[in-house]
């Protein structure tokens, strides 16, 4: 029995070794940062969250401009019970709309980051698979891993690294 497997494991061991994958590494964060469009992009996005971040001020003046008006009341003693009610319920209404505002600007900042980047990430993913059919490479690692894609553990100095390639290609075309 073990000298089968003995035989067996002489035999594909020039299969095993022959049939090893190719693997290259890339950071995307350095490809995108080479890319004039992605400060374009940038820009864009950061002047879309000011706008939205404007629209959530306002709104919030208007909260802290009925919360000081209604604390000078109660101080001043010069609210009645019923005013108090009826105050009590607007700043909490006030303070929902602003918890909802909140939560759909933040969703429409998303989605404007989203439709704004899309486009660039498609053009990367195209020429990252470009390149590596070029170099015959069967595996694309990121080589970085701050905004929580794929980690690798370990990149011998024998990895491919396409990175400049796919700048390269891209600035190119």
């Amino acid at each position: 029995m073990k000298k089968i497997l003995l035989i067996s494991l002489i035999t594909l061991l020039p299969v095993m070794v022959s049939a090893q994958l190719k693997v290259g590494i890339m950071s995307p964060d350095q490809v995108l940062d080479s890319l004039p469009e992605t400060s374009q992009i940038e820009n864009e996005l950061e002047a879309y969250v000011q706008e939205r971040e404007q629209s959530f001020e306002r709104s919030y003046q208007t909260y802290i401009e009925r919360m000081t008006e209604y604390s000078e009341r109660m101080e001043e003693g010069t609210i009645s019970g019923n005013e108090q009610a009826a105050m009590e319920e607007e700043l909490m209404e006030l303070e929902e709309e602003l918890n909802g505002l909140q939560n759909r600007i933040e969703r429409q900042i998303r989605q404007k980051q989203n439709e704004l980047f899309s486009p660039l990430l498609s053009r990367v993913e195209a020429a990252m698979e470009t390149v590596s059919r070029d170099l015959g490479l069967d595996y694309v690692i990121n080589k970085t891993a701050s905004t929580g894609d794929p980690i690798v553990y370990y990149a011998s100095d024998r990895g491919v690294d396409i990175t400049e390639r796919v700048i390269e290609h891209l600035t190119n075309n």
